[in-house]
């Protein structure tokens, strides 16, 4: 990828690659869609002067082949991924951990080798509940100290590709949708395992995102749209057989494949143009849910907070909510509070703080992880307003 240039000072983003084949097909040609202007790059926190931050207007386009919408010019991963920051919180990912290491335990694999589990914590879940031999984690940038059964290669996995031939299974969680270019890793992957291994993946459900609003399904993250058919589809054409496909509450999809097809015989691929059109009705809900909470908080007469130092905060924000009509961002991760929100003036805090306050409201969009977070801020307060 080739490097970004900041022009002026002003943290806009002036390069980045221009995507020109479609991330989850192939297809040649991409036809614009949609534009959002001036969005954050980072979605994390940080302690650098707002001034450096850097922003970019997202260029949304369609495949004409399989109709898969995706940014048409990505970002620098050293701006995208500037700092870790998904700790996966919370009752969704610890039910979502235990489920996945389940599923990966009905094939009972003596070596696994794990790709991209910078925080460790699908491989803990694993080892403290079933019996292996090595677990080994390959990621650039891990955020724990590994210790036997499970083991760490610290590089992309492009890099080490020889480890994935010495493995029964190869895992990967929540990884597919951020890569750039995910065929070429699929090959990687189908190239380097034993035909006899399989390969057990978790992604997004990215449909119920956005049936659920979710600024979380795509982004300069997760810069394409995939659904089941489509995900299936990009596995068949890697040479994968896929044996089994499971939702996991409207979050997830886990499914099981074996390397043991022809690369590139899949076929047409599906019909994906149905989440363009979630992703551009979503935009415009977003919009007017902006300008309607944009009224009722100008009318409030109490500090009001929005929730998730995420892009939950940063999409309401650009979708046109006032920054310096909120107070603060509560989030749960220690490592976030007392920091900025990335693109925002906006401080992060614990969530405690709105048990001090005799009236506060709080702004939630946070889709599947909604009712775990209302609940506890009803427990902190139980007089807040929850917007």
């Amino acid at each position: 990828m080739t490097a970004a240039t900041l022009d002026d000072g002003r943290g806009r983003v002036a390069g980045g690659e221009a995507r020109t084949a479609c991330a989850a097909c192939g297809g040649p040609e991409l036809v614009p869609e949609l534009e959002l202007p001036d969005v954050p790059v980072h979605m994390g926190c940080t302690a650098q002067p707002p001034e450096e931050d850097a922003l970019a207007d997202q260029r949304w386009a369609t495949c004409t082949r399989c109709g898969s919408i995706q940014l048409a010019a990505l970002a620098p991963l050293r701006l995208v991924y500037a700092s870790q920051h998904n700790a996966a919180l919370g009752g969704v990912w610890a039910r979502h951990h235990a489920a996945l290491a389940a599923f990966v335990a009905e094939r009972a694999p003596r070596r696994v080798v794990e790709v991209g589990g910078g925080s460790g914590a699908l491989a803990r879940a694993y080892v403290a509940a079933h019996d292996l031999d090595a677990w080994t984690v390959v990621e650039p940038n891990p955020t724990f100290v590994p210790e036997p059964p499970i083991g760490l290669v610290s590089a992309y996995v492009e890099d080490v590709a020889d480890v994935v031939a010495g493995a029964d299974a190869v895992v990967h969680s929540h990884l597919l949708e951020h890569l750039y270019a995910p065929r070429a890793f699929l090959r990687t992957i189908r190239a380097q395992a034993r035909p006899e291994a399989t390969m057990m993946l978790s992604v997004p459900n990215l449909p119920s995102l956005l049936e659920q609003s979710g600024a979380n399904a795509i982004n300069f993250e997760h810069t394409y749209f995939f659904d089941l058919p489509l995900l299936t589809w990009m596995l068949r054409d890697a040479g994968f057989t896929v044996t089994d496909a499971r939702a996991f509450e409207r979050h997830s999809f886990f499914l099981a494949a074996r390397p043991d097809a022809t690369p590139g015989a899949a076929g047409p691929p599906p019909d994906a143009r149905g989440g363009a059109r979630a992703f551009v009705r979503f935009v415009a809900a977003a919009r007017r849910d902006a300008r309607a909470l944009a009224a009722r908080a100008a009318a409030f007469d109490g500090p009001v907070y929005l929730f998730g130092a995420h892009v939950f905060s940063q999409f309401l924000i650009g979708c046109g909510f006032p920054a310096r009509r909120a107070v603060a961002v509560l989030d749960n991760d220690p490592a976030k509070q007392g920091l900025r929100l990335y693109g925002t003036p906006l401080r992060v805090a614990a969530p405690a703080v709105v048990a001090e306050t005799p009236r506060a409201a709080v702004v939630v969009r946070a889709t599947h992880y909604t009712a775990e977070i209302t609940e506890q801020l009803r427990t902190l307060a139980p007089g807040l307003e929850l917007w």
